[in-house]
């Protein structure tokens, strides 16, 4: 049991996004509270795309099937340009939003 699981990956949350609700999903059952710094799947220099749009509420839908519910949602500036130095130069850093979920299955 996992009280609470904090992902803060530099958008690789979105391969464990991938096998935890699609391939691993009864794991949700032992995970209280999940927070997740997130990004967009393809870190777009420009904007959010269709693509990007639709996988992230097709991940948020399905994590809501599975027992969480956002509680918490804060944009955060911390990560613009703070990592920038890390990042390939064809990808320009973007800001994001850590997330709270949690499992209502453990109220």
């Amino acid at each position: 049991m996992l009280d609470v699981l904090k992902i803060d990956a530099e958008s690789a949350e979105w391969p464990f996004f991938r096998n935890l609700v699609d391939e691993e999903p009864n794991l949700c059952n032992y995970i209280k509270q999940l927070v997740l710094e997130i990004h967009t799947p393809r870190r777009k220099p420009q904007k959010v795309n269709n693509a990007d749009l639709t996988e992230m509420i097709y991940y948020a839908d399905r994590l809501s099937q599975l027992g969480f519910s956002v509680v918490r949602n804060n944009l955060t500036w911390s990560c613009c340009g703070h990592y920038a130095r890390m990042m390939p130069k064809s990808v320009r850093e973007r800001c994001c939003h850590e997330t709270y979920f949690l499992n209502t299955r453990f109220m």
